[in-house]
């Protein structure tokens, strides 16, 4: 599982983004959410999206596919409406206190790795949207429903 997580968090070290953390830090910013997604059979683009509520204006979504666009970022405003169904659904799930997904395999599947931060407070966990019940199931329907955009597959 710890060659998983590493993957996943080099993939926006390959990037070259900023650690969520440290853009939480940044004067305005409300809440930042990020979803890595890595295929394993390279049917599509590795991607890191970006979710950023600011103190002002509307949420915006960054995409930026690795290998693709000169690693440059589509952006997408995000409704305040689906933005607030997003964040109050994650609370609802306690995605705050959710461990990584169990019995992730460490080859053969997808991996998915969602973090949040605000302030000085960050959490991330892993998961894999081909294995997850309960409410694993449940994260993977509310990005599925709810951010689209993040988990569009671009192939390469």
């Amino acid at each position: 599982m710890e060659y998983k997580a590493s993957a996943l968090f080099a993939i926006a070290d390959q990037l070259e983004l900023p650690i969520l953390s440290h853009l939480a830090r940044k004067p305005g910013v409300k809440a930042l959410y990020r979803l890595t997604v890595r295929y394993h059979d390279r049917r599509a683009a590795d991607s890191v999206a970006t979710l950023t509520a600011m103190q002002v204006g509307s949420p915006t979504l960054e995409v930026i596919y690795r290998g693709l666009f000169e690693q440059k970022p589509l952006i997408f405003r995000v409704e305040p409406a689906r933005y607030e169904a997003f964040i109050s659904t994650l609370d609802t799930l306690r995605f705050d206190r959710l461990p990584d997904q169990p019995n992730i395999p460490s080859f053969g599947v997808d991996g998915w790795l969602l973090e949040r931060a605000a302030g000085s407070f960050s959490t991330s966990l892993m998961l894999t949207p081909e294995r997850a019940s309960g409410v694993y199931a449940s994260l993977v329907a509310l990005i599925r429903s709810r951010l689209p955009e993040a988990i569009r597959e671009i192939r390469t």
